[in-house]
């Protein structure tokens, strides 16, 4: 009986086994097929030559002891008036803490004298009181998003102001005397234990400030590199060890600033328009720093076929401007938007009639559709057709049949129009 049960599972193991087999070998040529796909959406593409250069300011650097501790009164890229403080020194660690403390606690104070002597105009709206608890939760969400949490006690004074006037408003009064007495004295402790703060004051002319410093800001300036040609350009750029640290800071004198770049010889002429200016974008490393305006104000080549020095203007001013010094950066002469489209998914083929024409194949289902396109910019990597959602009737809207969403095919063996995938 047991030998017979053994034959009997023994059979259905090998039924089992060639079924799977079966199942890997049908599989298997759709594994290995290796197409990938991507998606049709909006992008923007733009027609950008590389660039690397010095970003060059009149800064003026503050005069520090760098004895105590600093702490900052303005943000970087801040307009600074002459004579405004910009930083307070503390004797000690602990000092600076119980002066922040103070801060805080002088905070609280304002918000709830404000709670009890300030009202609306008009009285008390209990709609304007609803969207400002509204718009500090909102904050408070956006805070909490963004990892900005220095800004949190600023916002829990907003919503508990809010409240205590909405209290205030239904006729439920609160007595804050206690709260505030108690804030008070800790408040009067906390400066006692800060002692004697001093301050940082902005030289005149003033200017916008950076709390970092490279050891530069005397030497790469507007004047200096107006006489230096490609070659020299491109060795200081090579040589330049600085790194920005942090530390009293400088004050740029002005909102205007300057890109001393190099860029490749045979891209010169994009840079020159005798009728006119040439206007471009420059978009750093930075994600914080892209699309920054600039105009062209000189162009030099090198006699020699090396790069090309190209001096670019810049009137846009902000925490990240300030601190650029040697950088890598995309100039860019013009974007464009519409489906972007990698280079390896273009394909030229002949119809029946002998004429060439260039697309893409698009995957519906398990088939592949061949569709024309008509780029309206493209280079190295990309081309950029227009999107859209349906195809028109018109010529040129026919010379493009890519739709929104359709899944092109990027890679991938064999390809023709009608294949079953």
């Amino acid at each position: 009986m047991s030998e017979r049960r053994g034959r009997h599972w023994g059979g259905i193991l090998i039924v089992l086994v060639l079924l799977a087999g079966y199942i890997a070998v049908q599989l298997i040529p759709v594994m290995m097929r290796g197409y990938e796909t991507q998606t049709a959406v909006t992008s923007t593409l733009a027609d950008a030559v590389p660039a690397k250069g010095i970003a060059v300011r009149e800064e003026q650097t503050l005069e520090y002891s760098g004895t105590g501790v600093l702490t900052y009164l303005v943000e970087d890229g801040s307009r600074v008036a002459p004579g405004a403080a910009v930083g307070e020194i503390f004797a000690s660690e602990a000092q600076a803490r119980s002066w922040q403390n103070k801060e805080k606690l002088d905070a609280q104070l304002e918000m709830l004298g404000q709670s009890q002597t300030q009202e609306l105009s008009g009285g008390t709206d209990i709609e304007q009181l609803l969207k400002q608890q509204q718009q500090g939760l909102l904050d408070l969400l956006d805070l909490l998003k963004t990892g900005r949490y220095d800004g949190l006690d600023e916002v829990r004074n907003q919503l508990t102001l809010a409240a205590n006037r909405m209290q205030n408003a239904t006729g439920a009064q609160q007595d804050l005397s206690a709260q505030i007495a108690a804030l008070t004295a800790e408040r009067d402790a906390a400066a006692a234990a800060a002692g004697t703060v001093e301050y940082l004051y902005a030289p005149t002319p003033g200017g916008y400030y950076s709390s970092m410093t490279d050891g530069l800001e005397q030497t790469i300036t507007p004047q200096a590199l107006e006489s230096v040609d490609a070659a020299g350009l491109a060795q200081m750029i090579d040589s330049s060890q600085a790194k920005l640290t942090q530390s009293a800071g400088k004050l740029v004198s002005n909102y205007e600033w300057y890109f001393y770049c190099l860029v490749d010889a045979k891209e010169t002429e994009r840079f020159i328009n005798e009728n006119g200016e040439v206007e471009v974008e420059l978009d750093f490393d930075d994600p914080d720093l892209k699309e920054i305006p600039a105009k062209v104000v000189s162009v030099e080549q090198d006699p020699d076929g090396g790069p090309t020095k190209v001096v670019l203007l810049c009137d846009y001013i902000n925490a990240g401007t300030v601190n650029l010094r040697v950088e890598t950066a995309q100039i860019s002469f013009a974007r464009y938007k519409g489906v972007c489209i990698a280079q390896s998914a273009v394909h030229i083929v002949t119809d029946e009639e002998g004429n060439q024409k260039r697309g893409v194949y698009v995957k519906y289902g398990n088939m592949l559709e061949f569709k024309q396109i008509d780029p309206i910019f493209e280079n190295e990597e990309y081309v950029i057709v227009p999107a859209k959602t349906r195809v028109g009737s018109d010529e040129q809207s026919l010379k493009n049949e890519v739709l929104l969403y359709d899944e092109i095919v990027v890679s991938g063996k064999d390809l023709y129009d009608g294949k079953l995938l």
